[in-house]
This record gives structure tokens, sequence and C-alpha cells, in this order.
């Protein structure tokens, strides 16, 4: 093949566009000149022995005899930091460290579509060594889809590979080591089908409004044994306040310093306030504001008279705290 002969002839590339032609059947249609791809050799070169180690279930690197350097996989035998000094193969651990906090993408790389969400990230397998490089890795949990949380940097991972190979990088993949059965642990190599991979579990939720009365509830329990929580409910009154709140409503009563969670809708309440939020009243049962969820939006009150007692309200909740932390609340009767 001469020097500026291309592999398929010039006669056989079509000239870009789109043109009208008639189809068997008389209607007309349009062509538009597209590309094809096909399959074709490349070698691994170099990485040829990487991947063949792939096939017989191991895992090896290159490393130089004068600076330890570790390359895996090894994109090249010869130290690219001591003269081309000849490299010579380690058998690497089956196992190493996240080197960075993982990215979860849905859009999976080449060759892997249909696993999304696919996490990837980079593993150290020569920890003990200096100067390294990390492994590119695919990396899979047996507790369902990857998210956010288990693939952090510096967790442990168990290298796995696939039952039948072929000498890809997809013949392999990483696990959190805790996923691991400790029988499991310190097989070389581990192979996938020994693993018990579960599908995707939905996840225990809370009902967030009995949450919600729980925690103003046992609140309530202890500002009665509270002596700085009743002069703050003094402060407000005698009052009779509606809560609406995600998924049900119950009324907070307030006489003579003593505070009453009711689980029932009052009609004869003062007025009503109301969170779609829950989160709203479970953070002022523990120390929270009122106040300031109803200057952001996020508390709905009727009128003023409403915004004027919530810093009494504020105060009740750290009231107890302090009193309980000073050993000065009431014994319970």
């Amino acid at each position: 093949m001469s020097q500026n002969q291309t592999v398929i002839p010039q006669e056989f590339n079509l000239p870009a566009g789109v043109r009208p032609v008639t189809g068997l059947d008389g209607i007309p249609c349009l062509e538009l000149a597209t590309q094809m791809t096909t399959l074709y050799w490349q070698t691994y070169g170099e990485q040829s022995r990487f991947f063949q180690a792939l096939i017989e279930g191991r895992l090896i690197g290159a490393k130089c005899p004068q600076c330890q350097m570790v390359l895996v996989p090894p994109m090249t035998w010869n130290c690219p930091d001591c003269g081309f000094t000849d490299m010579e193969e380690v058998v690497l651990p089956h196992h190493g460290l996240l080197a960075a906090t993982a990215p979860i993408t849905i859009f999976p790389p080449a060759g892997q579509h249909g696993n999304a969400p696919y996490a990837r990230g980079y593993v150290d397998v020569a920890v003990d060594v200096a100067k390294a490089s990390f492994l590119p890795a695919r990396l899979i949990t047996t507790t369902g889809l990857p998210r956010p949380g288990i693939f952090v940097k510096g967790v442990k991972l168990k290298l796995v590979f696939k039952d039948e190979r072929e000498g890809r990088i997809t013949d392999i993949f990483w696990v959190p080591w805790d996923e691991i059965p400790e029988g499991l642990r310190d097989i070389e190599p581990l192979l996938a089908s020994q693993l018990q991979f579960e599908d995707p579990k939905p996840p225990v939720i809370k009902r967030p409004f009995e949450e919600v009365f729980t925690a103003v509830r046992d609140l309530a329990v202890k500002a009665v044994r509270s002596p700085r929580a009743v002069e703050n409910l003094k402060a407000v009154g005698t009052r009779r306040i509606g809560v609406w709140v995600g998924g049900g409503e119950f009324t907070l009563s307030i006489q003579n310093g003593c505070l009453e969670v009711k689980r029932v809708s009052d009609p004869g309440v003062d007025f009503v306030i109301q969170a779609d939020d829950p989160n709203v009243f479970l953070k002022w049962a523990n120390g929270g504001s009122l106040s300031d969820p109803a200057a952001e939006g996020s508390l709905w009150l009727p009128n003023t008279e409403a915004f004027g007692i919530l810093p009494a309200l504020d105060r009740v909740p750290r009231s107890v705290r302090r009193d309980e932390g000073e050993g000065k609340l009431s014994p319970e009767s």
C-alpha cells in the first residue's frame, strides 16, 4: 500500500449531503450519506501481559528496580523516570484503597450501556510504595445500586473477577471490603459467582407526622418539669394553637405554664400554624426556633399575634435543655 493510499478506496466514499430518490414502489424519498463503523484488530502492545494476567486471574504491574515506582496497568515496561530502565513484573494484591471519592453518573462509558448508574474511580493497589499509579476501576456494591456515601475516599476495596474473562478491563471490578464475607476476603481470585448480589431495597420511611407528634409530646412532658420552661409558657398566657404538618394535625394547649399536646384537632383554637416540612417542628422540639422558619416563610402564620408568641415558644426547648443539664428538672410524677 502506497503512502497516500487509504484503507478504503476513495471511490467507495460518498459525498456528504442529502439527495432525492424514488423508491421501488414509486414513492419519492430522501437519502442521507452517513457513516458506518466496523470492528478492527488493535494490539494491546506492551499492555498485553497485563490483560493476559487478568484472564489468568492475576493482577500485575511494572516495577522499576531503581526508583521502585509501580505502574498499574503497565503502560510501558521501561521506567520513564530512570532513563527507560527495564521494569520488572510484580504481582499486586487483590485489594486496595479508593484514591478519591467516586463520581456516580447516569452516562456510563462506551460498552457499559445498561449499567447506569455507573460508579468509577481510581484504586491504589500499591499502597506500600511511595510512587505508584492508580488503577482505573469500575465500582460495584452488592447492596443494590451505587449511591453516595459508599465509595468515598480511602474506603478499602476488594478485587473481583468475572467468571468468564476475555482480556478486557471489564473482566474485573471492585467491591467494598466490608461487603465481602470474611471467609472470602483472602481468596485470589475472587469470582463474581461467589458473591451474593442483592436487589435494591426500599428504605424504611418514617411517618413524619408520628415523629413530629412524638417529639413535641416529649418536649411537653419535660417542659412541665422545667422551672425556666414553665416561666416561658406563662409568658404565652392561655392559648390553644392548631398545628398542621404534613400527614396530620394536633393541638397545643397552654395554660398556667403547662403545655399539653393533643392528637385531636380542636375546632376552637385561637389560630393555626402550618408547615409542610415536618423538620420545622422537629428542629423546634430539639432546641431550634419557630421564629426563623416563620420569617423565612416555611412556617405559615395567620397574623402578627401568632408571631408575637413565637419568641417565648422558642425558649421552651432551650430552657428544658438548660435545666436538664443543671439537674433542675423536677421529678417525674
